[in-house]
């Protein structure tokens, strides 16, 4: 990748300064052929600040609550809350990923949404994976190196931002995971890394709330609540007089509602590199 600016900003705070890092949660390998400085802001930093715990998803406390808020209550199934197209859709889904109707039934959109996802990523070296994000790579790296790792809010948190989207908008998630191609006038998977390549922040925002246009709450409860839960966190790491690298999703740093946004408007001088 060239080494022009990118998804990089710095904060200057007192004599420490705090990198925010736009991620990609979805690459290739061989994608993690970063500007040299990512690493440098890494090997700088002795805090480094991710949205959530990457492991958390694996505690027993957290998966029972999955389930609690993720699956349907005895006698109800997906089927009377999805219209006929989606349901054709999704069986079709589950017949090509032999993942059993009977299992997946039970499951509200939202949850089923992303185990859908999951279960599409393989070992090809050419398919995008959560395994291969940016995040996980520098977790992984923080956790090699000793690092002090903060989370800007709970995996609970992270499932809330989701499981709490009404059960009305929580089909376009669905959509969304079984849809093959692009809606029209929308852009790719691919047109999205090339974007983070770029640096583009505030048209990768748009993009992104562009696609929630007539499914807002979704876009308020994942994009817009959180960036203003975690500017308080944020702010508190400023204060410790450490170097610290932060790495959030791409989609929250752009736009009116992004973190460079709020950042800015706090009176903090940020520079994008």
């Amino acid at each position: 990748m060239k080494d022009a600016k990118c998804f990089f900003w710095t904060i200057k705070i007192g004599y420490s300064t705090a990198f925010l890092v736009g991620s990609i949660h979805l690459m290739r390998k061989g994608m993690h052929l970063l500007p040299d400085k990512f690493e440098k802001a890494f090997s700088v930093s002795p805090i480094i600040a991710f949205e959530a715990n990457l492991e958390g998803a694996n505690t027993n406390e957290l998966k029972q609550y999955i389930q609690s808020v993720g699956v349907y209550p005895p006698g109800e199934t997906i089927w009377k809350n999805i219209s006929k197209k989606t349901q054709k859709e999704l069986l079709e889904k589950l017949s090509e990923i032999q993942f059993p109707v009977k299992v997946a039934e039970k499951i509200r959109p939202w949850l089923l949404s992303t185990m859908l996802e999951d279960k599409s990523e393989d070992d090809n070296d050419s398919k995008l994976q959560h395994a291969l994000g940016l995040d996980v790579y520098f977790f992984k790296k923080a956790k090699q190196e000793g690092k002090k790792i903060i989370f800007l809010e709970s995996a609970r948190d992270q499932v809330d931002c989701t499981a709490k989207i009404p059960a009305s908008q929580q089909e376009f998630l669905l959509k969304d995971a079984l849809r093959k191609e692009p809606m029209e006038g929308e852009i790719s998977l691919n047109e999205v890394i090339e974007l983070w390549q770029d640096g583009d922040a505030d048209t990768l925002e748009f993009h992104y709330r562009n696609h929630h246009k007539k499914q807002m709450k979704i876009y308020q409860n994942i994009i817009i609540n959180r960036n203003r839960g975690w500017l308080r966190k944020i702010e508190e790491l400023f204060q410790l007089g450490e170097n610290v690298m932060i790495i959030v999703g791409g989609g929250h740093v752009g736009g009116h509602d992004g973190l460079v946004r709020l950042l800015t408007d706090k009176g903090y001088q940020i520079v994008q590199e």
